[in-house]
């Protein structure tokens, strides 16, 4: 098709060089014409007989040659219709097969996804017939699968002969040593390499880390209080998650939300913690909470915005005849 385009370009263009030499030549020949036409009054009387059948004769050959010059314009005129016509056609149908083709493909390419996914309906079928009965006795499973897999790879990251218990006590020491002062670039990265191996410590030891891991994340926690409270306020929610329930360390970190949430003005939430994190009796809470209703306080803003002052006397109150 692109080869019969150059064609008739090519004959189109002869056409249009040709009708230009046409046109050239009649505009000379008009203008010889022309000039006899004037010359004629010197002619005598006897000669225009002559003259009259020259003036015949060169305008038939004028209209011969207009006569050309028309034929070629309608010529190419029709060559060019055709051509157009012709390759509109053809361009048409091209488009029709490369549509055809093109949702062919896409019509293979659908199949091919839906044998893949009869495929994986077919191999999940099979998986859960294999399945036990008791569903949750199988998940159970998969998860103390998990774990050991966790395990294995912890034990071959932290390749120590000291217990997890000890390495958990060891970076909570560390983190406790850290509160006291600015932390350093080397200090930062071992925070970080803490609360990595905090994560996975957490997956792989289960209930029998839980509460080593609430007073590291205790830890995390107050060393983020100051710069970063929504992690701080993350941590804390993951130690009450971990801590055993009525423990000590349970109403401590209590009593740590409790100031977060005073910190924040949700002083309902705050006097609720505070009420769960005195349950038991500790002397360190009470020192605390001395310190903290005081003028800039952490616990001051409570103790001076009504009602949750008289909710937080009340507290007191109570606190005092259960001492008593």
């Amino acid at each position: 098709m692109a080869t019969i385009r150059k064609i008739a370009l090519g004959v189109l263009l002869a056409a249009a060089v040709a009708v230009l030499a046409i046109a050239a030549f009649e505009l000379w020949d008009y203008r010889q014409w022309t000039f006899q036409s004037k010359s004629d009054s010197d002619i005598p009387p006897e000669d225009n007989a002559i003259s009259l059948q020259d003036r015949v004769e060169l305008l038939t050959r004028r209209v011969g040659d207009m006569e050309l010059l028309v034929l070629v314009l309608l010529g190419t005129s029709g060559l060019y219709s055709i051509v157009f016509v012709l390759s509109s056609y053809f361009s048409a149908n091209s488009f029709v097969r490369q549509a055809d083709r093109t949702v062919a493909h896409i019509r293979d390419e659908v199949g091919l996804a839906l044998g893949n996914l009869r495929e994986l309906q077919e191999q999940t079928e099979q998986k859960l017939a294999q399945a036990p009965v008791n569903a949750a006795d199988y998940l159970e499973g998969l998860r103390e699968e998990a774990r050991a897999m966790i395990r294995e790879e912890i034990q071959s990251a932290f390749r120590s002969s000291e217990s997890w218990e000890a390495q958990v006590a060891g970076m909570a020491a560390r983190i406790a040593a850290c509160q006291s002062q600015n932390l350093s670039d080397q200090a930062r990265l071992e925070l970080v390499q803490y609360e990595t191996a905090s994560a996975y410590l957490e997956m792989a030891g289960g209930p029998a880390l839980g509460e080593p891991l609430a007073g590291l994340y205790r830890g995390f926690a107050r060393l983020y209080a100051a710069g970063d409270p929504t992690r701080a306020k993350f941590y804390l929610d993951r130690a009450l998650r971990l801590a055993p329930p009525e423990s000590p360390l349970a109403c401590e970190v209590r009593y740590d939300l409790a100031c977060w949430l005073a910190g924040v003005r949700d002083y309902e939430r705050a006097i609720s913690e505070l009420s769960q994190a005195f349950q038991r009796q500790s002397k360190a809470l009470d020192h605390r909470l001395a310190i903290d209703l005081e003028e800039g306080g952490k616990l001051y803003e409570l103790a001076s915005t009504p009602p949750f002052d008289k909710a937080l006397n009340d507290l007191l109150l109570n606190m005092s005849i259960g001492t008593s």
